[in-house]
């Protein structure tokens, strides 16, 4: 009976050992996402400008807004579609 309690024990220290990277990605990669298919929704091709772009609205600090919006309108980006994405970006 102790081998099967101890096997239960391992397999589900190995199976939170996996699970663990997973539960605790950084938010900002989702968030950095939803501003790429902002704007590839809105008709512009994600490269590696509006990628960039994306990634600094993902950041948790107060300049991520600006930093991706003004990043977004120097490229070309429309305003409207550059705050829409931006503000995606920074959802939490």
């Amino acid at each position: 009976m102790k081998m099967k309690k101890r096997a239960v024990g391992v397999l589900a220290a190995t199976f939170a050992a996996a699970a663990l990277p997973i539960m605790a990605a950084s938010p900002a990669s989702a968030d950095q996402g939803d501003c790429q298919y902002s704007l590839h929704e809105a008709g512009y091709t994600v490269g590696p400008k509006i990628e960039a772009a994306c990634k600094l609205g993902a950041d948790f600090n107060p300049a991520a807004y600006p930093g991706c919006y003004f990043a977004l309108v120097n490229i070309g980006v429309s305003s409207g579609d550059a705050s829409d994405a931006c503000y995606a970006a920074t959802r939490a």
